[in-house]
């Protein structure tokens, strides 16, 4: 906390009435919007609309919110919206009980227990590239997007309940799509109505949720009922024990396989969407990945393999920084602070954008170049830690990181064994679409050609 001998400047930033009169562009652009605002007024950008908020893109300052004073700095106010679909799960719980939560759950994803899952990933990828022979044959052009979704919910799903929810898989799309909309349409809204308000919105959302709180709980209760024990990340989240020896409730426990399900499943499908979109215009790259992948000799990798992958891992982390999932970082100050020199008032809303540190020229060279050789050691070593965040960073750096990248690399190593990708629009015509997540729109269409 401050003391008053310590007087600190306000930030700059557009003026009040400049910044509403410029709302509508924003919403319309909020990724050029928040670039140029960093471009034009530094590492710290302050707004004052209905509430402060300040905007860093600078690595340091990133880190003193993510981890140096963390304590001070709560989710901010876009992930109350989201607790609306997610209730109290790991992204969006707070203080003693995000803590507990993620005791509980930090197990299921260790490096041994992840090495489990990669025979389900593996599966999963040969159904869907199955699939996609026919599409080959008939020279088809089709969007990986919604093929990438369902596979990375299968997996889930298997991960999670050792079950299929092929049956539930468009229930689940549709109902994610509603509150993906819903979220960004309360997030730009300035008076958005009480949920309990009976608009035309509300009661589709509502309905949402409804729907995949019920499929979540027909699960739960289905294995409580089960007579012998599953090896899944659901018996280890229900086995889950606090240091007081207490197991999770049924909500709890709901909100954390609602999390892990929804949030999970779909920054995955994203990686693996912009990645495909990138390779698909970079023979030379694909070319070095499938030369790494060569000792495999066709055969599905197992967890062991993965580490020797290391080129292909260079090549997810640059399109990750390109184009980050979770584009958007909130926090709330707690205590009044001081970063970069400027005064951070009580209540404060922090803005961080993976999307402009990660193309910020003071870190990168070249930023909106594809060059997956960014991420060797040797080019690596002098970044600033916190140049990088598209799995967040800090205490609460994302528990599925290990999962996501093992997942990607799977499904990559044996697309491009039996495929090659070709990009079906122009490049120029893909842009990101920062909705609650990254969105190629309007998708990534390809044409394969079978090796």
């Amino acid at each position: 906390m401050l003391t008053r001998s310590r007087q600190f400047s306000k930030a700059p930033g557009p003026p009040t009435l400049q910044f509403f009169l410029n709302l509508t562009q924003f919403r319309k652009d909020p990724l050029g919007g928040f670039f140029h605002a960093a471009l034009t007024y530094g590492d710290v950008v302050r707004y004052r609309g209905m509430w402060v908020s300040h905007q860093l893109s600078h690595p340091d300052h990133i880190q003193h919110v993510l981890q140096g004073n963390f304590a001070n700095y709560r989710k901010g106010r876009g992930y109350k919206i989201l607790k609306l679909s997610l209730g109290e799960g790991l992204l969006t719980s707070e203080g003693a009980l995000w803590q507990r939560q993620r005791k509980m759950t930090q197990p299921s994803f260790q490096g041994q227990q992840v090495a489990s899952f990669v025979p389900t990933m593996a599966e999963n990828s040969l159904t869907m590239l199955r699939r996609w022979e026919e599409s080959a044959r008939q020279g088809e052009v089709f969007d990986v997007v919604p093929d990438f979704m369902r596979l990375t919910l299968n997996i889930a799903a298997e991960v999670l309940f050792t079950t299929n929810l092929e049956a539930d898989a468009e229930s689940i799309r549709r109902t994610l799509d509603i509150g993906r909309d819903y979220s960004v349409e309360r997030a730009w809204s300035i008076f958005p109505p009480p949920l309990s308000f009976p608009t035309k919105r509300n009661r589709e959302y509502r309905g949402a949720l409804a729907n995949i709180h019920g499929i979540i709980d027909r699960i739960i209760a289905e294995r409580r009922r089960a007579p012998g024990r599953i090896a899944d990340l659901l018996t280890m989240l229900m086995e889950a024990r606090d240091e007081n020896g207490a197991p999770m409730s049924d909500k709890q426990l709901r909100d954390e396989v609602i999390t892990l399900l929804t949030a999970g499943h779909e920054t995955t499908t994203l990686a693996l969407a912009w990645t495909c979109f990138l390779i698909a215009t970079r023979p030379d790259v694909v070319e070095r990945m499938t030369a790494e992948a060569a000792f495999l000799n066709g055969r599905s990798p197992n967890y062991d393999d993965l580490m020797k992958l290391r080129y292909s891992r260079m090549v997810v982390e640059e399109s990750m920084r390109l184009y980050p999932p979770v584009w958007t970082l909130a926090r709330t100050a707690v205590n009044e602070d001081e970063i970069g020199g400027y005064r951070i008032s009580a209540g404060s809303e922090i803005l961080i954008f993976p999307y402009i540190t990660q193309r910020h020229p003071k870190w990168w060279q070249d930023p909106d170049v594809f060059r997956p050789e960014r991420f060797a050691p040797e080019n690596s070593a002098a970044r600033p830690r916190y140049a990088y965040l598209p799995f967040g960073a800090g205490p609460r750096t994302c528990i599925g990181l290990n999962f996501a990248m093992t997942e990607i690399l799977v499904a990559l190593t044996l697309l491009l064994q039996r495929f090659r990708l070709k990009l079906a629009i122009d490049p120029a015509e893909v842009r990101p679409d920062p909705s609650v997540t990254l969105q190629p729109r309007p998708g990534v269409p390809v044409k394969l050609e079978t090796i």
